[in-house]
């Protein structure tokens, strides 16, 4: 941690199974304002170098982690963004971005950008098998507050996408559901003789049903730079097109703002921000 003048800085680096390095950098002010500067480094990660630790430098470049980074600049990446979990009683979101309904990078023409309101919980859509949603383009801010209003403000540097639900990630498709069994039933008997356990590791999903998702006592809260397209134009299986992927080989820079708002104060805080 260091200081800026009565401002603390915190700077966390992350170095990512695939190579990359996601280095944040919070920026903590007397009245409480956090703001959150992240920067998702390229797998080449030149750029970089000067800004990690010692540890770190050893860990990504020493000798054998070329070829793993090498392959690791060809994958796409899922999304960008940071998470957290708020209490079930901040369950209140106001949002100014598009809505009501669900949209992504490749699925948002169908949506204005607004100002919406609605609770976390009703923000989940009940696909029958479980899996990514309630995702919001092009949000200028955001905030989850309680009873009156006391809760949080979340301002974009730019533009974010979100999601605020009252399930976690996991609870959509998680390899640790060992309990449930895979989708083998969608081969052939030949196939499914022949299966292997092993290889279908973060391959082939958990057979989970609708009934196995119940809201948790907590707001799961997703902070997006980006997240990529849903793809399937052939109907099924098809990848996002380029302009809707996120190479891993390039550097993102994005931020926001946290900011404690209370009934009285939201209107105030939000009139600080150019939308």
């Amino acid at each position: 941690m260091a200081m800026d003048g009565d401002n603390a800085i915190v700077n966390v680096t992350y170095l990512l199974p695939a190579g990359n390095l996601y280095i944040i950098d919070y920026k903590i002010y007397p009245s409480g304002v956090l703001h959150v500067s992240a920067h998702f480094t390229s797998t080449e990660m030149g750029a970089a170098e000067t800004e990690i630790s010692e540890a770190t430098r050893t860990a990504t470049f020493s000798p054998g982690m070329e070829a793993a980074r090498k392959d690791a600049s060809k994958l796409n990446v899922p999304r960008i963004g940071v998470r957290f979990r708020l209490p079930v009683a901040m369950n209140t979101v106001n949002y100014f971005g598009r809505g009501p309904e669900e949209n992504y990078w490749d699925r948002k023409a169908g949506t204005l950008v607004g100002l919406y309101q609605s609770p976390a919980d009703k923000m989940y859509f009940p696909y029958v098998r479980p899996q990514e949603n309630g995702h919001h383009c092009d949000t200028r801010w955001l905030s989850l507050t309680a009873g009156k209003g006391d809760g949080m403000l979340i301002v974009a540097d730019s533009l974010i996408e979100f999601n605020a639900l009252r399930n976690s990630i996991e609870d959509f498709d998680d390899e640790e559901y060992t309990d449930l069994p895979r989708q083998w039933s969608n081969f052939s008997p030949e196939m499914i003789a022949n299966r292997s356990e092993a290889e279908a590791v973060n391959k082939l999903r958990r057979q989970t049903h609708i009934n196995n998702i119940t809201p948790r006592n907590y707001v799961e809260v997703c902070v997006d730079m980006k997240q990529q397209g849903v793809a399937g134009y052939n109907s099924w299986g098809a990848r996002p097109e380029p302009a809707y992927s996120l190479p891993a080989n390039r550097d993102y820079k994005w931020g926001f703002t946290l900011v404690p708002v209370s009934s009285a104060s939201e209107a105030q805080a939000k009139s600080r921000f150019k939308y």
